[in-house]
């Protein structure tokens, strides 16, 4: 009986934290757009300037409350046309290869989605106090090598991934 207590309980708690209500957000000045859940917001800048360095800070992060779960957009200034997203895909799998040797790989692969080609590389990483699931697509959006990555912590995989998952397979370029 607590066994089945335990799992209403957690059931509650996770539709409690995340509504299932995704709707559709134009990102990176209308450039792209996915859905996205409800209370996500753009990330506070005393966050985003703690969890990414200036450097290789994303163009648009947005964030559950927590800052744990994120959906970054990095719209680089290296070129790209659509034909070369197979190449960059390529050398970016390399040198994630190279940078996380103790990675788990779960996909890492060129696909068609809608209307658009991207790269995808879906991998567990380690970070400073846990380790971070990783879902990341890559493309040309404007002649220019577009980034978009679902990032949740490992302890919120359970509830965050397949919902990770279903906002990455949404995620739309326009290519006009």
């Amino acid at each position: 009986m607590k066994k089945y207590f335990l799992v209403v309980l957690v059931f509650l708690f996770s539709t409690l934290a995340w509504s299932g209500d995704l709707s559709k957000v134009n990102v990176l000045d209308g450039k792209a757009s996915i859905l996205t859940p409800a209370g996500f917001e753009p990330m506070p800048k005393d966050l985003l300037a703690m969890k990414y360095r200036s450097s290789r800070r994303p163009t648009e992060v947005l964030s559950d409350e927590t800052g744990g779960v994120t959906l970054a957009f990095n719209h680089t200034n290296n070129a790209m046309n659509p034909s070369q997203v197979r190449e960059a895909h390529s050398t970016i799998s390399d040198m994630f290869h190279n940078m996380y040797p103790s990675a788990k790989w779960i996909r890492d692969e060129v696909i068609e989605q809608n209307g658009s080609t991207f790269m995808v590389m879906e991998l567990v990483t380690p970070a400073r106090d846990t380790k971070i699931h990783n879902i990341i697509y890559g493309t040309s959006v404007d002649g220019r090598f577009l980034l978009a990555a679902f990032n949740t912590t490992v302890q919120q995989a359970e509830e965050w991934l397949p919902v990770g998952r279903e906002i990455m397979s949404s995620l739309s370029v326009d290519q006009n």
